[in-house]
């Protein structure tokens, strides 16, 4: 609704003028000994003196109301433009992380730049307008909308309604922005995460060194491979999926006290379709033979995510212990990381055109 502000100030304006002559040319009447105006002769004319000073009360607030939107407008139109300039700055940073010759070096860098990037856009969310209202605070008075908690995680404590002002008997018009609808509505999966927990995802990626959601070939040195598992404590729900050439097969299953034998019946549910056959080595270990030539895991997700432990081991050398790579959680995954950074480019550019 923002769009029309120019003409209903317009409008506005042309209104005033008008019951403002009309005004001038009953007082003037007055003024002039022309016309007296008794209560008990003139209440007609006395109650269109009146009335037309309250309608001129009325449309002079409309047009302040109608300045004070546009002007917030071009506060919220100067911010979303530079949400999406550092939105483009993190897709850059997201791409190049997913180099797989990236050295630490590199990664440190990238690390800090990520964490200038969040604090900048911390900086944007919580910016005020000219009259001290928070552009992304809503309906709440709040001046700081987002709160930087201890761990670095943030948190929004403002209004998840738009704040509106009237500028015409019939019709009102936005003036900012819910920082719910901008910075926490970015698809996940399921349900929505924020800008800010994006970056956090994003620079766990790169201290973990792994930022890689998506095993080589399982079988590229035989058809056997281990794989160990997160430890599911009480109660873990894990899930991935598995890729030959000829099949794709989806394994979700709850596992209660590392018993992940229900993981293992699963696989071994399907062997008739992919050719691999699973069996428990040792607690969280399992084992995969098959007589295909490729096999990959994809997607892992676990509904007890810790960053130090939420990944999958790949040991190829079965008679060994020795770790050939680590498969993360599907949320730290770089291609996942730099989906959700383009979903977030469109929340940013869909509020922009609606301030344009």
């Amino acid at each position: 609704m923002t769009v029309g502000t120019p003409r209903l100030h317009q409008q506005n304006v042309e209104l005033f003028a008008r019951l403002n002559q009309e005004l001038k040319s009953i007082q003037g009447q007055v003024g002039s000994g022309k016309v007296d105006l008794k209560l008990s002769g003139n209440l007609h004319d006395i109650s269109k003196l009146n009335a037309a000073e309250e309608k001129k009360s009325e449309v002079t607030q409309f047009m302040q109301n109608a300045k004070r939107a546009s002007k917030d407008i071009e506060f919220l139109d100067v911010a979303l433009d530079r949400l999406q300039n550092l939105t483009v700055t993190f897709q850059t940073m997201a791409v190049e992380s997913a180099n797989d010759m990236l050295g630490q070096k590199e990664k440190d860098l990238l690390i800090l730049e990520a964490q200038v990037l969040k604090k900048e856009i911390f900086d944007l969310a919580n910016q005020n307008d000219s009259s001290g209202n928070s552009l992304f605070g809503g309906m709440s008075g709040n001046k700081n909308p987002f709160i930087m908690n201890t761990d670095g995680s943030v948190s929004y404590e403002g209004s998840a309604l738009r704040r509106e002002v009237k500028v015409s008997p019939s019709l009102s018009v936005q003036q900012n922005f819910s920082g719910l609808e901008i910075f926490n509505n970015i698809s996940d999966g399921e349900g929505k995460t924020s800008i800010f927990k994006l970056i956090d995802d994003f620079v766990l990626s790169l201290e973990k060194g792994a930022n890689k959601g998506h095993s080589s070939n399982l079988f590229s040195d035989s058809g056997t491979v281990d794989l160990v598992f997160p430890s599911s404590g009480s109660e873990t729900d894990f899930e991935f999926v598995l890729t030959t050439r000829d099949s794709t097969s989806k394994i979700n299953t709850t596992i209660y006290d590392n018993d992940f034998s229900p993981l293992v019946s699963e696989i071994n549910d399907l062997t008739s379709s992919t050719g691999i056959s699973a069996s428990i080595v040792d607690g969280n270990r399992v084992r995969l033979q098959g007589s295909a030539v490729e096999l990959n895991l994809s997607n892992f997700s676990t509904s007890n995510f810790d960053p130090e432990k939420s990944f999958v081991s790949v040991i190829k050398d079965v008679s060994s212990s020795v770790v050939a790579e680590k498969i993360t959680e599907s949320r730290i995954e770089s291609d996942l990381i730099i989906e959700k950074i383009q979903d977030a480019f469109e929340q940013f550019s869909t509020a922009r055109a609606q301030v344009a």
